[in-house]
């Protein structure tokens, strides 16, 4: 049983990024319109 959840958690932190990343594109978008000031803050002195 300890060997089968150990396999599944390594799965699981291998492939959580792939489903992560497509929740990450669409939420980004969304928290730039939500909160447009911070994120606008950020890059000035940047750029």
């Amino acid at each position: 049983m300890a060997y089968n959840s150990y396999i599944n958690h390594q799965l699981m932190v291998i492939f959580y990024p792939y489903y992560l990343l497509p929740i990450t594109y669409y939420l980004l978008p969304t928290t730039y319109y939500l909160l447009p000031t911070p994120y606008s803050l950020l890059p000035t002195p940047c750029s």
